[in-house]
């Protein structure tokens, strides 16, 4: 009789990891939950705090603000869409694996805990929040870097070089393009993928190397 192997348990640390990144994801939604409900200049971070159960002290130990934590999961989601291009097959045309990687982040509606519309919504929540901007385009900063180091190794460019940078930059502008364009324009007539897909390869193509 072969003995059964041992239950492989998550390490103490690798547990208050995943826990922390639960809290955080719970603070974050928390917080924009309340924004989209009150407006955010009525939303305080004790109520925050309330509503995901720790205390204030507790939420700033994790952002340094409101704002910050309503658009947190935009940066996650940018990590995504890194690993999401890293992902794609090799041999396929840099210009058409970015334009796949942009269009897989709408093929599911919720993403990896995020709720169901959730990135449609945080572009209207910012479009009437002004105040929600600056840490909006910190956010987008964040997905580019990531996305051009992605760029950046899978064409064997040195990290520092313009053009990852640019790709990027220019992808993530196509995408927020794309979706605008849907809402208003397209919706019914296509899919919110195929809008996007379309919308970075015609910005890329001519571009990526």
């Amino acid at each position: 009789m072969t003995p059964s192997s041992p239950a492989v348990t998550p390490s103490p640390v690798r547990r208050r990891d995943r826990q922390k990144d639960q809290t955080r994801l719970d603070l974050a939604l928390a917080a924009f939950e309340l924004a989209r409900e009150h407006g955010l200049a009525d939303v305080r971070v004790a109520e925050i705090a309330a509503a995901t159960g720790v205390s204030p002290r507790t939420f700033n130990n994790y952002f340094p603000s409101k704002e910050a934590a309503i658009v947190w999961p935009a940066t996650r989601r940018g990590a995504m869409l890194a690993a999401s291009l890293a992902a794609r097959p090799p041999e396929e045309p840099l210009a058409d694996a970015l334009a796949e990687a942009a269009a897989s982040m709408y093929l599911r509606d919720e993403i990896d805990g995020l709720p169901p519309g959730w990135l449609r919504d945080l572009r209207a929540l910012v479009a009437a929040e002004p105040a929600l901007h600056g840490e909006y385009l910190k956010a987008t900063g964040t997905v580019e870097a990531a996305l051009a180091d992605a760029v950046a190794r899978r064409t064997g460019a040195a990290g520092d070089t313009l053009e990852p940078q640019v790709l990027a930059a220019v992808a993530t502008a196509a995408e927020r393009a794309a979706v605008l364009h849907w809402a208003r324009h397209a919706r019914g007539s296509a899919t919110l993928e195929d809008t996007v897909r379309s919308a970075v390869a015609m910005a890329v193509r001519g571009m990526a190397p």
